[in-house]
């Protein structure tokens, strides 16, 4: 027997041993999840750095109307375990992190007419004029807020 309580009365159920199959497709499961997890100690002090960075700016599934920023080795384990169980590669840094130095901030004018502008504390606003015959001249503005 189990005796709990919480805050609205003491209750009792029967103990028991959770049911654990272990299935080909479980074990394999577990076998890639701890793969994953042995991977980040394998991991240099710089690579843990960059994932404990980029896992800040990543909040969690909000649960119970709660959710908080990520630590480096869950996003780690999050995004691994989703490419090893695809058979996908596994990385060591995270996606969208350029490992190579770029300017702080980017030159609008390096993109095509179709590239995205990059992503950051810049608004790019590309426009074209449908009126008065201005439609073949695109002009294009740039405006910064240092940070």
């Amino acid at each position: 027997m189990v005796w709990q309580r919480n805050r609205y009365c003491q209750y009792s159920y029967p103990a028991f041993v959770p049911y654990n199959p272990r299935t080909p497709a479980q074990v394999a499961v577990r076998g890639t999840f701890g793969a994953v997890s042995k991977r980040w100690r394998a991991l240099t002090e710089d690579q843990r750095i960059i994932w404990c960075a980029v896992a800040r700016t990543k909040k969690s599934k909000p649960r119970l109307c709660q959710c908080g920023p990520l630590t480096g080795f869950l996003l780690f384990v999050k995004v691994n375990v989703a490419l090893a169980n695809r058979g996908i590669a596994q990385v060591d840094l995270p996606p969208g992190y350029d490992s190579c130095s770029r300017p702080a901030v980017p030159n609008v004018f390096d993109t095509t007419p179709f590239d995205q502008p990059p992503v950051g504390p810049v608004l790019f606003l590309r426009a074209n004029q449908l009126i008065d015959d201005w439609q073949d001249r695109r002009q294009e503005f740039m405006a910064g807020q240092p940070p």
